[in-house]
């Protein structure tokens, strides 16, 4: 054994030099970025598929109380890939506060394979209440432009307030090649509480307050 390496490790230890040291984020604050989960709630959507049938397998299982999903593709050519059918996920009707819609957040858990690349997700059609898309994309984009991991949210359209009975809706729909690596996901709708029924009304975050979202009048070009 080196003694004098570890008398140079004992040396920083009693100096506090290649201490461990321990970094955690501070929680945003009272009401704000709170996560509402999606919930699959409509299978029934007709068959889209390129150059073959494309069938999540398991099936998409309808479910109010279970927001993670898997999926994987079968009946496909095997050298070309596939869309699966357009499933709808909703997120419950929310009672007991008015919300306001800041964002949307997805994770995925992607199983890696030596033959294959995994099922991809990919969602549209972000709305409140049957109303436009929040998103800025009109048709689908993947997944990963809203990963919940990122170090930010994305932007949407608009801020609007969430308030029972209303409900946000979002189409989620899978791709990969035949019998691709099973995919694992969830997401989430990211809202500022502005009035709980039970603690009262909240401060939100600048980006949440009537004076951050103030439109002109829309000009002529």
């Amino acid at each position: 054994m080196d003694l004098s390496a570890q008398n140079s490790v004992d040396r920083a230890l009693v100096d506090g030099v290649g201490g461990l040291e321990f970094l955690a984020q501070a929680p945003p604050g009272v009401g704000r970025l709170v996560r509402i989960p999606f919930y699959l709630e409509d299978a029934s959507g007709g068959f889209d598929a390129l150059f073959g049938q494309a069938i999540p397998i398991p099936p998409f299982s309808v479910s109010a109380t279970h927001p993670v999903i898997a999926v994987r593709m079968i009946s496909l050519p095997l050298l070309f890939p596939g869309v699966g059918p357009i499933a709808v996920m909703r997120t419950p009707v929310v009672s007991w506060a008015i919300l306001r819609v800041v964002g949307f957040e997805t994770f995925l858990e992607l199983t890696p394979w030596i033959d294959n690349a995994p099922t991809e997700v990919s969602f549209a059609n972000l709305s409140l209440g049957g109303g436009p898309t929040l998103f800025t994309h009109e048709t689908f984009a993947p997944s990963r432009i809203y990963d919940g991991r990122a170090d930010s949210l994305p932007g949407l359209r608009d801020y609007p307030i969430l308030q029972a009975p209303n409900r946000v809706s979002v189409d989620v729909q899978a791709f990969g090649f035949n019998n691709s690596p099973m995919t694992t996901f969830s997401c989430n709708l990211v809202c500022e509480v502005l009035e709980d029924d039970v603690y009262g009304i909240h401060i939100p975050g600048p980006y949440a307050r009537p004076g951050a979202l103030a439109r002109d009048k829309p000009s002529v070009r």
